[in-house]
């Protein structure tokens, strides 16, 4: 019995994704691998929008196509949290469903990259780097670290200044423009 690849479940994520249409854009480790610094990883990360009402239908053409998940558990997931996992032999993909104005702007900003045969949505450095920001971990912020240092001077960093300070205002917590501040004093030096 032949071991399934990254590459292989990828392309197979891709092909149920393009198959039910609905707008989507890789983040993670994917999509840092291809915009800043290439790292390992075990996973997709998506964000997905998808309106309510067809999510069962979506989940239930994944179980159909051979991807394992747990209908009720990710059906409470996603009312808790807002997202979702589906899995294939030691791979899975964790899908956050779009909620944001910010998300929409991805959307909208969204690129083609062909990645293992596929040709498959990623986001712009700018919107990686702030998608990164906003989780904060030190893992997300050395890969922002790494799309600035990349894309240095191709930046729209008013763009990005803008959505970190609308994100910040919109929590009421600054840590987002912070973080942000803080990135690009370290990348400008």
């Amino acid at each position: 019995m032949t071991k399934q690849t990254l590459d292989q479940f990828y392309g197979q994520a891709i092909e149920l994704l393009d198959k039910l249409k609905y707008p989507y854009v890789i983040i993670g480790g994917l999509a840092v691998s291809l915009i800043g610094e290439p790292r390992m990883t075990l996973d997709i990360d998506f964000i997905l929008s998808i309106p309510e009402k067809d999510i069962h239908n979506f989940l239930e053409t994944a179980i159909k196509r051979g991807f394992g998940l747990n209908m009720k558990k990710e059906l409470q997931m996603i009312k808790q949290t807002g997202t979702f996992r589906f899995s294939m032999g030691i791979f899975h993909a964790d899908v956050i469903l779009a909620s944001s104005e910010f998300e929409s702007s991805v959307f909208k900003r969204r690129k083609k990259i062909k990645l293992a045969g596929k040709k498959t949505y990623f986001p712009s450095p700018e919107d990686l780097i702030i998608l990164k920001i906003v989780v904060g971990r030190e893992k997300d912020m050395l890969d922002a670290k790494s799309i600035l240092i990349r894309h240095k001077n191709k930046l729209d960093r008013k763009y990005m200044e803008k959505w970190a300070q609308r994100i910040s205002d919109e929590a009421q917590d600054m840590s987002v423009w912070n973080r942000l501040l803080r990135l690009s004093t370290e990348t400008d030096s």
